[in-house]
């Protein structure tokens, strides 16, 4: 399993005018964890417990054994399609609601989200296993 993560590459600041220049604030990661020690945020970046994002904000991302659910928080006039996307990166369903749901067939092996803003910005959700090891 190979989780996706976003970082900002922070190493160089010269260059302030110019909008493709590496700088802090453009990916990081959301840790789902019960609390804010480190202990917990390494459990839950161990068990892909989180999403990354490079300016989308999600509300809710929740994994069965039977589905992948995606729900976005809408930053101003923004619009949002939501992406499911299986092996070789092929998209198997995409909406442009806000809240979305993937409902496994079974034959997928796994099945992540991402998310693209309207200006780019994009979110996107860890692989979750289909079949005989998809989570509970």
């Amino acid at each position: 399993m190979i989780y996706g993560i976003a970082v900002d590459d922070a190493h160089y600041f010269k260059r302030p005018e110019d909008p493709a220049a590496p700088r802090p604030g453009q990916g990081w990661v959301y840790v789902k964890a019960p609390r804010l020690e480190s202990r917990a945020l390494v459990g839950a970046l161990e068990r892909g417990d989180f999403y990354s994002s490079t300016g989308v904000e999600l509300t809710s991302v929740n994994a069965t054994s039977r589905d992948l659910s995606v729900t976005v928080k809408p930053a101003g006039q923004s619009k949002y399609r939501i992406q499911f996307i299986g092996k070789q990166g092929a998209v198997l369903s995409e909406s442009t609601d806000s809240s979305a749901t993937y409902t496994f067939k079974g034959d997928e092996s796994y099945v992540r989200a991402r998310v693209i803003e309207s200006n780019g910005k994009m979110a996107w959700v860890q692989p979750v296993p289909v079949g005989r090891t998809a989570p509970k």
